[in-house]
C-alpha cells in the first residue's frame, strides 16, 4: 500500500500574498479541448435527476455547460440539441460504449453537439478504450471541433490509456459521489482529491484535460478541485434540488425537496445497484447555486495571488489538516 491518499476535507488551500485588486479581475475561463471553451469550469452532471434541455440551456446561459443524461432517448436527445442551438447554447450529450450508432452521431454532430461523453462508471476498460477509438475516427472524419469526454478513472495511467484511445478530456472520479454507493457496494475507489492530482498531471504529460466529477459538496471543494488539477467540475447533488432541473418539487415533512437519484441505482435502470435513491433540499433557480461557486473560487484564486486558473493550478498550496480542526470550518457558535 503506498502512502496515505487525500480527499477535500484533509486540506485548505493557504492564503499567500496576493496583488489581485479585486476579485472582478479574476478570469474563470477554461479550455476542455481545441473546440470547446467554457466561460465558467462548470458542468451539469449527466444525470436524469440534474440535467435535461432547461437545465442544458441555463448552464450554457451562465457560462458553463450541462450534459443531456443517457435514459434520455434518442429522439429526445436529438430534439434538445436541436433547441439548445437554435438557442445558441452550448450543448453535451452523453453516449453509451454498446451499439454505437453512426447515423445518430451524426445527427448530433450536424445540429451543433460540441460534446460527447462516453458514459461509464469504470471507463478504464478494454471496450470503453475500443469504444472511445470508434468514436474519435468517426468525429475526425466528420467534425473537427468536438470535444471527445471519456470517464470515469480515477489513476494517472487510466487517463493516459484514455488519452491513447483518442479522449480529449477525462472525467475523473469512482464512488465520491453523493448518490453513489460503489465504495460502499464494492469497496473500490480512490480518494478523490488524490484522484484529481494524480489524473492531472498525467493528463498534462500527454496533452489531455480532465473533470473533477463527484465529492464535491461545497464552494471551497469546487476551488479545491480546480486548485489539485481539475479544468472543470461536474456537479450533480449541488444542482439537483433547482428549479432548472429535472422533476418537481415535493414537500416531506414540511421541507421541500426534489427527487435525486445515481445513475447506476435501481430506479434509472441499473441491474448492478451502485447508486442510492432520496431526495435533495430544494435551492432555487440554479444561478444562485453557480454564483456561489464562482464567487468563492473567485475568492480563492485572489486568495492564490491568481488571476486565471492556470495561474491557480501552478501558485495554489494545500496544507493538511487534522479531523479535530475541521471544527473550526463553517459558521460555529452563530445561530443560523
Amino acid at each position: 500500500m503506498k502512502e496515505e491518499l487525500i480527499s477535500f476535507n484533509d486540506v485548505l488551500i493557504k492564503p499567500q500574498y496576493s496583488n489581485v485588486m479585486s476579485r472582478g479581475d479574476v478570469n474563470l475561463s477554461t479550455t476542455l479541448s481545441r473546440g470547446l471553451v467554457l466561460d465558467i469550469p462548470i458542468i451539469a452532471s449527466n444525470m436524469d435527476t440534474v440535467c435535461e434541455l432547461e437545465m442544458a440551456r441555463k448552464m450554457s446561459e451562465l457560462g458553463g455547460m450541462g450534459v443531456l443524461h443517457r435514459n434520455l432517448t434518442k429522439e429526445e436527445r436529438l430534439l434538445a440539441i436541436r433547441n439548445l442551438m437554435a438557442w445558441d447554447a452550448v450543448s453535451a450529450v452523453a453516449v453509451g460504449v454498446h451499439g454505437i450508432d453512426k447515423k445518430v452521431l451524426g445527427s448530433y454532430l450536424y445540429n451543433g453537439v460540441k460534446a460527447i461523453v462516453v458514459d461509464v462508471a469504470h471507463g478504464d476498460a478494454i471496450h470503453v478504450y475500443n469504444a472511445i477509438t470508434e468514436i474519435k475516427c468517426f468525429l475526425e472524419r466528420n467534425s473537427h471541433n468536438v470535444c471527445l469526454i471519456g470517464g470515469n478513472v480515477a489513476t494517472g495511467d487510466a487517463v493516459e490509456r484514455m488519452a491513447s484511445a483518442g479522449a480529449d478530456c477525462v472525467k475523473v472520479g469512482i464512488g465520491p459521489g453523493a448518490a453513489c454507493l460503489t465504495r460502499v457496494n464494492t469497496g473500490v475507489g480512490v480518494p478523490q482529491l488524490s484522484a484529481i492530482m494524480d489524473c492531472a498531471e498525467k493528463a498534462d504529460h500527454v496533452g489531455v484535460t480532465v473533470i473533477a466529477d463527484g465529492g464535491i459538496k461545497t464552494p471551497g471543494d469546487v476551488a479545491k478541485a480546480i486548485a489539485a488539477g481539475a479544468d472543470a467540475v461536474m456537479l450533480g447533488g449541488m444542482l439537483a434540488g433547482t428549479d432548472e432541473a429535472p422533476g418537481d418539487v415535493q414537500i416531506i415533512k414540511g421541507q421541500r425537496v426534489k427527487s435525486y437519484r445515481g445513475m447506476a441505482s435501481s430506479g434509472a435502470g441499473s441491474e448492478y445497484v451502485e447508486g442510492a435513491e432520496g431526495f435533495v433540499d430544494y435551492k432555487g433557480p440554479v444561478a444562485g447555486v453557480i454564483k456561489a461557486v464562482t464567487n468563492g473560487l473567485r475568492s480563492a484564486m485572489s486568495y492564490s495571488n491568481s488571476k486565471t486558473i492556470a495561474e491557480f493550478m501552478a501558485k495554489a498550496e494545500f496544507v493538511r489538516v487534522s479531523p479535530m480542526s475541521l471544527g473550526e470550518n463553517g459558521a460555529h457558535g452563530t445561530i443560523l
